[in-house]
């Protein structure tokens, strides 16, 4: 079995088959993968002890679902050399927008809470929509439903290259599932509880080393996806940061705009004026972001090429929303 968990690069780390090829791609000794990986385990275990709310696997916070309705059956997304595609069932689609962003935060933070892949969705949409924190309206009701079976349905691909090296993971999110909600009547309780059951490598990846964030800060910036994957990524690469800090390495990390474009842009041309539409809009969600995580601020530079940020910000979960806009 494949587990992935992060590389100081922001790229991946490959333990199993796979782990010798990338070890001698990247050039690490296994000495320094011993390190890293000793850096990794102490920094997510100060983290979950620090009031974490949430978590979700780690290459969720390096490749993105789409924000809106793609309106096909295959979707990729990803960095130069990770990518994360989406396989839908052709009945349900492809996932996008805030509610599969919530309800992947969800799963994964049940499965590290409750040590287990099974998890229980309660006996009506009502029920699931309290768990995730969300009012119970014909707008959430009818999105929760649709988007719970296009998640739920869909197959995974996590697949990183580097150097003429590939290495690859298929993932089922869900094994097997029990869904009874009635979506003319939400709040009608059925005699079974609806669940699903984890599938086995998606369990995996959530349970060991995932990144802890703050659910509020999810919750408070649902109505921008984006905002809600700047959100995760700028958590993940701070925390890397701090890793490489602490293994001896480089101090921050200078990513052109051109490359966050692609890793979270769609709809923008391929253009010099594309690039620069899709950085200011990126900076209007940052802006939101850093209300959630605002110690980062002072460690993250923005550059006419670049945005660069720096190693130092303290973990999200150490710290309290700033009021105001």
């Amino acid at each position: 079995m494949l587990l992935l968990t992060p590389l100081l690069s922001g790229n991946l780390v490959v333990r199993g088959n796979l782990r010798k090829l990338l070890s001698e791609v990247l050039m690490l000794s296994k000495r320094q993968w011993s390190l890293i990986e000793e850096a990794v385990a102490l920094e997510f275990e100060d983290a979950q002890a620090s009031g974490a709310t949430a978590f979700l696997p780690h290459f969720l916070a390096q490749a993105t679902l789409p924000h809106k309705d793609p309106k096909c059956t295959y979707f990729e997304r990803g960095t130069s050399k990770l990518t994360l595609s989406i396989m839908a069932h052709p009945r349900y689609g492809i996932p996008y927008g805030m509610m599969p962003r919530l309800l992947l935060a969800w799963m994964c933070t049940e499965a590290c809470r409750t040590n287990s892949p099974e998890l229980n969705l309660g006996r009506n949409q009502n029920e699931f929509l309290k768990k995730l924190q969300l009012p119970s309206d014909g707008k959430y009701i009818k999105t929760l439903h649709v988007q719970t079976l296009s998640l739920i349905r869909s197959q995974l691909s996590v697949e990183v290259s580097d150097a003429g090296a590939l290495a690859f993971e298929n993932i089922q999110i869900a094994k097997n599932g029990f869904v009874f909600w009635n979506p003319r009547h939400s709040d009608e309780e059925c005699l079974w509880n609806s669940n699903l059951t984890l599938g086995a490598d998606f369990y995996t990846a959530v349970t060991k080393a995932p990144v802890p964030l703050k659910m509020e800060a999810l919750q408070a910036l649902r109505k921008s996806p984006m905002a809600m994957d700047i959100y995760t990524w700028l958590v993940y690469r701070m925390f890397t940061l701090n890793v490489a800090v602490r293994s001896g390495r480089y101090k921050e990390a200078k990513i052109p705009w051109a490359s966050l474009k692609c890793q979270f842009g769609s709809g923008y041309e391929d253009t010099p004026q594309g690039v620069r539409s899709f950085k200011a809009n990126f900076l209007k969600q940052l802006r939101g972001v850093l209300l959630y995580y605002p110690d980062a601020r002072n460690y993250i530079d923005e550059r006419p090429d670049w945005l660069v940020l720096k190693a130092g910000a303290r973990p999200v979960v150490q710290q309290r929303a700033l009021s105001g806009n």
